[in-house]
């Protein structure tokens, strides 16, 4: 192997070797219930990824799944539709676990709502890998960027950056998922060090762009004063951006989002956006495949997991400082 290999191609061309050492932190995981016999070498497999709806992360998750997958022959992948509907990935969910499919990534729209058929996938043997959304029904392996101690850090760069004092407003996302409390519950703790910053508007849009323009349009009209903005994704702090410099704000605004996608950190070297938290969802995606290719290849059952595995990457705060530290080939 070549030493000037880079760390994307390595991981595609070990494939399941990387997932050995990937996976051996959660070897704790695997119970003494008996494991099926080890897979054939030439047996052919089959994965597939629900996504939440079309956006860039699913989509970046896909593309280091598939980087994975693409170099075995004998396993095929799809991307799956959610609609951003918990009814739509019920029905996905069912109609994989009647196909028999061998591993299920899921980014779940309700992580309640979904447990059921996590259940189902469990109880016919076919692991089930979360991404970045948890589900409360206990599953595989849940890989994520660490939402909750990340946000702290954004609520910290923010007051620090507001000069500690001004009132802030949350372009939240829709009730009923797990990352949203993480998410803001992290963000208000690091913002509980500035006793004059205050929160006076918290609203759902609904992870959307255009949604954040309106919703931030209207909390200017009520609170002309607000001069903190933090989106849960970025493309929600985007649209904050967007109602900043249509109401000729912008450069009294400090406006964080969450995620790192490319448009974002575009942004901040516009000199636009202030910041977000950004992680490598290449390879989140790439880690994902990985441990399910693992799992299936070595005959381990669904039912032999006892304990979800957590796999946690790491984290970055971008701002103008240190956004020319985020390579080419990291920006999804």
């Amino acid at each position: 192997m070549r030493r000037n290999l880079s760390r994307r191609n390595f991981l595609k061309s070990v494939g399941v070797g990387a997932a050995a050492a990937g996976l051996a932190p959660y070897a704790p995981l695997i119970g003494s219930t008996p494991r099926k016999a080890a897979a054939q070498d030439n047996a052919s497999y089959r994965m597939a990824f629900i996504q939440f709806m079309p956006h860039t992360v699913p989509a970046a998750w896909s593309t280091g799944i598939e980087e994975v997958l693409t170099t075995q022959a004998n396993i095929s992948y799809e991307l799956l539709d959610g609609q951003g509907r918990p009814d739509v990935q019920i029905g996905l969910m069912e109609n994989l676990i009647n196909q028999g499919v061998n591993a299920i990534f899921l980014q779940p729209v309700d992580s309640v709502a979904l447990g059921p058929s996590i259940a189902a996938a469990r109880d016919a043997g076919i692991p089930v890998i979360t991404l970045n959304i948890d589900a409360v029904e206990p599953h595989a392996v849940h890989v994520e960027m660490n939402h909750y101690f990340g946000a702290v850090a954004i609520g910290q760069a923010m007051g620090e950056l507001m000069g500690g004092s001004g009132k802030v407003a949350i372009l939240n996302a829709p009730p009923g998922i797990i990352i949203r409390d993480q998410r803001t519950n992290g963000f208000l703790e690091g913002l509980a060090q500035f006793p004059d910053i205050q929160v006076v508007a918290d609203q759902s849009a609904e992870w959307d762009r255009r949604r954040a323009q309106e919703v931030l349009a209207a909390m200017l009209a009520a609170d002309p004063e607000i001069t903190g903005v933090y989106g849960v994704n970025d493309s929600m702090a985007l649209g904050a951006v967007d109602v900043a410099k249509s109401n000729g704000v912008l450069e009294n605004m400090v406006i964080f989002g969450n995620d790192g996608e490319i448009a974002a950190l575009e942004s901040i070297e516009a000199g636009e956006l202030t910041g977000t938290q950004y992680t490598d969802v290449f390879q989140q995606g790439r880690f994902a495949a990985s441990i399910a290719a693992s799992l299936i290849r070595g005959g381990v059952a669904a039912g032999a997991v006892t304990r979800q595995g957590r796999v946690l990457m790491p984290y970055t705060i971008v701002t103008a400082d240190n956004v020319g530290t985020i390579q080419p080939n990291q920006r999804w």
